[in-house]
């Protein structure tokens, strides 16, 4: 029988995942069934699995719980979930979990710590929400996010952590009758928890192999982002088209990777300056930009960790896992809003997303039929991929010299610039 190459396993992937509708979807996937390896597909839908408490959700102070897909249910499609599918309906076990980005747990931890009595109206609704028994929240972003700050503010770090585990074991009775937030652990328990988190972050920083594949996720998103920026700045003037092209241009050498995401947020960024949210923050005479575009890459390696969170079962248990995000970042939730997921596919065993965005990602760029084709064929043919492949090689044991020649350049243009003049 032919084995599959890799190449041809992701054409296979693509075109199950492109298609129309979840319907035409299921028919190819059948047809290629045979042949695939043991690969898993979640389609956004309006029929199909309920993926727990693990979908979008909006709260009235502007908190949100965001999934990676728009829709409230997901359509899966796997070798054993397609054959029960066959004779009727499929029944499996799910798992999820919402993690609580690192803004989401400084809003709450002044209600937590106890340091303010009675809760404002709208966040009893989201306390009321975290605290119902099916809803399990984790605050993996937080931790991830400080782990190289562990040494130096390991009590600011040891108290939040220590707020979340009161989150965890919050009071319904009192949430319900008094509208205050307590937990439900002694003081000591508590300690006892938040001491254990702390054990946990500082086997990670032990954790060379960990440490290093978090690093270079993060400073990949950094060097996307600085890329932005510069040339945002130096080239104000310029056709959103050409900037953009000049991103992928850079994408494809430098990071030789096409981030759908990342390229799509370029786009806008280009298109709008600051008056894009997310970088509202970002201009010429500031002093701590670069701290500015750390964070936020933080945030967009949040994303695409949940993607990858989703080649991942905690519980062997469950055929599938959901993450979902809880954030009151409004400027974060406009960029979530806006690239929702159409499909995720994954082989089972590897922990390497293929994510499909909703749209089309070539009309993104240009409206015109002509340029979209010489794209594809610049940067998709086969030669193009393949010598993306052997530039990441290089990419991987030298990203962090790339960072700091993007913040070298950045730097250096921002001294030169004066003081009046904005992005």
């Amino acid at each position: 029988m032919y084995e599959l190459s890799e190449e041809d396993i992701e054409f296979i992937i693509s075109e199950i995942c492109s298609c129309d509708s979840v319907e035409e979807s299921t028919k190819l996937y059948r047809n290629y069934e045979p042949i695939l390896p043991d690969c898993k597909f979640i389609f956004a839908s309006a029929n199909g699995t309920t993926p727990g408490f693990a979908v979008n959700r909006s709260f009235s102070n502007g908190a949100v719980v965001h999934s990676l897909f728009n829709t409230p249910k997901v359509w899966v499609l796997d070798r054993e979930t397609a054959t029960e599918m066959k004779s009727g309906r499929s029944t499996f076990q799910i798992d999820y979990s919402i993690s609580l980005d690192s803004q989401a747990l400084s809003y709450l931890e002044p209600y937590l710590k106890g340091n303010l009595s009675r809760l404002p109206k709208d966040f009893v609704e989201v306390f009321r929400f975290i605290s119902r028994d099916e809803v399990f929240v984790d605050p993996i972003p937080y931790t991830y996010e400080n782990l190289h700050n562990l040494t130096d503010k390991g009590d600011k770090i040891y108290e939040k952590l220590k707020a979340y585990e009161v989150l965890r074991s919050l009071d319904v009775e009192a949430l319900e009758k008094e509208e205050t937030v307590q937990s439900t652990l002694s003081e000591a328990e508590l300690n006892k928890k938040a001491q254990e988190h702390i054990a946990r972050m500082h086997m990670k920083l032990c954790d060379e192999v960990f440490m290093k594949a978090l690093t270079f996720r993060q400073q990949f998103v950094y060097c996307c982002l600085l890329k932005m920026v510069l040339i945002q700045f130096k080239q104000p003037k310029t056709s959103t088209y050409k900037k953009v092209i000049e991103f992928i241009e850079f994408c494809d050498m430098d990071i030789a990777t096409l981030p759908a995401r990342e390229i799509a947020l370029a786009k806008r960024y280009f298109d709008l300056g600051t008056n894009l949210p997310f970088f509202g923050k970002i201009q010429k005479n500031k002093t701590d930009t670069l701290d500015v575009l750390d964070g936020m890459a933080w945030d967009l390696w949040h994303l695409r960790q949940m993607e990858e969170s989703i080649t991942v079962r905690p519980n062997s248990d469950a055929r599938y896992f959901f993450p979902a995000l809880l954030t009151f970042d409004k400027a974060f939730i406009d960029v979530l809003n806006a690239y929702p997921l159409k499909a995720c596919a994954y082989v089972e065993g590897q922990n390497r997303p293929m994510p499909f965005y909703n749209g089309n990602w070539f009309e993104l760029i240009s409206d015109d039929e002509n340029v979209q084709n010489e794209l594809l064929s610049r940067f998709y043919s086969q030669e193009s991929k393949s010598a993306r492949n052997t530039r990441r090689d290089i990419l991987d044991r030298n990203i962090s010299g790339l960072v700091r020649q993007l913040e070298s350049e950045l730097i250096t243009f921002m001294k030169k610039t004066p003081e009046h003049e904005i992005a």
